[in-house]
C-alpha cells in the first residue's frame, strides 16, 4: 500500500509535531532508567561473584540491587506513561 503525497504531508507534520514532545519524556525519565539499569547490572555482577567464589555476603546483595533495579525501571516507565496522558 502506497501513501498518497497529502498522507505522507500530513504524517509529516504530524512528526514534526510530535517528535519533541516524546523527546522531553524521554529525557524526564532517562535518569530513572539508567540508574535502574546500573543497579540491575550491579545485580548481576553480584550474582556471578555469588556463583564463582561462593561468598555468601553476594547473595543478599544480588537480591537487594535486582529488586532496587526493578523497582527505579518500574518507577521511570510509570513516569514516562504519566508524562503521555499529561501533554500540553
Amino acid at each position: 500500500m502506497r501513501i498518497s503525497t497529502e498522507e505522507r504531508k500530513e504524517l509529516d507534520e504530524w512528526v514534526e509535531k510530535e517528535y519533541p514532545k516524546s523527546i522531553r519524556r524521554m529525557e524526564l525519565s532517562s535518569p530513572f532508567h539508567r540508574i535502574g539499569k546500573y543497579l540491575i547490572i550491579i545485580g548481576i555482577l553480584a550474582y556471578a561473584s555469588f556463583v564463582i567464589f561462593d561468598i555468601s555476603i553476594f547473595k543478599p546483595a544480588t537480591i537487594i540491587f535486582l529488586l532496587a533495579g526493578m523497582g527505579v525501571e518500574i518507577f521511570a516507565l510509570t513516569k514516562y506513561f504519566k508524562s503521555l496522558s499529561h501533554d500540553n
